[in-house]
């Protein structure tokens, strides 16, 4: 994401990873994204607020929480999601019937529309070499959608789950999850002709007395 931004606002980007694949930990997890007063629940009808969002994790942080770094994030977080939806083909829908993680703690908590996951990504369309270098997680069902995983009745009730839809999705490599989550932001970085380099070790940053210019890294 900070690659694709720099990109977007003139700069030259390149993003360089230690291992052999790219995607992260995001790659590995659940996916789900949580920001208040976004669009898509707008859109949907749902009364939400990045204020009451931001009511809802200062009172989470009793106390140990900055409050300028939660405002930053409940009133940018939205936008950046605006931002790469319209910009970098990001597909993200609301989770229906995902309260917040601490729903009934205090007034500011949602019944739904915070919490986000992506649409299937199709993982042909990283192309050959991106395909097999992009991240899957051993760990997540990432040919299911938290949606498709509530609709079958939730995580206690996998014998109801859709499991000809999953296989299908792993056949055909769709992607889900924290896995499809990862892909969406490689393939707009691929698609802007952003460089990324597997394998490489960051070593030294590199300062002009200001700022930082550049970095030193070593190609395994």
């Amino acid at each position: 994401s900070a690659a694709i931004t720099a990109h977007d606002h003139g700069l030259k980007a390149m993003v360089l990873e230690r291992s052999g694949q790219v995607g992260g930990v995001t790659a590995l997890s659940q996916g789900q994204v949580w920001i208040a007063g976004n669009h898509l629940a707008r859109e949907l009808g749902i009364e939400d607020s990045s204020d009451s969002g931001f009511r809802y994790l200062q009172r989470l942080s009793m106390g140990y929480g900055e409050d300028r770094a939660i405002a930053n994030f409940t009133v940018h977080a939205r936008e950046a999601l605006k931002y790469f939806v319209d910009n970098a083909g990001l597909k993200m829908n609301v989770i229906r019937g995902c309260p917040d993680y601490y729903y009934g703690l205090t007034n500011d908590s949602v019944s739904e529309g915070r919490l986000l996951e992506v649409e299937p990504f199709k993982g042909p369309t990283l192309g050959e070499e991106w395909q097999p270098k992009t991240r899957l997680s051993p760990q997540v069902p990432y040919g299911l959608t938290t949606q498709d995983i509530a609709d079958a009745g939730g995580l206690a009730a996998m014998i109801h789950w859709d499991f000809e839809l999953l296989g299908r999705r792993i056949t055909e490599d769709e992607r889900c999850a924290g896995s499809g989550l990862a892909a969406y932001f490689v393939k707009a970085a691929l698609d802007r002709g952003i460089a990324l380099e597997t394998g490489v070790s960051a070593e030294q940053l590199i300062a002009d007395g200001t700022r930082v210019v550049g970095v030193r890294a070593i190609k395994d």
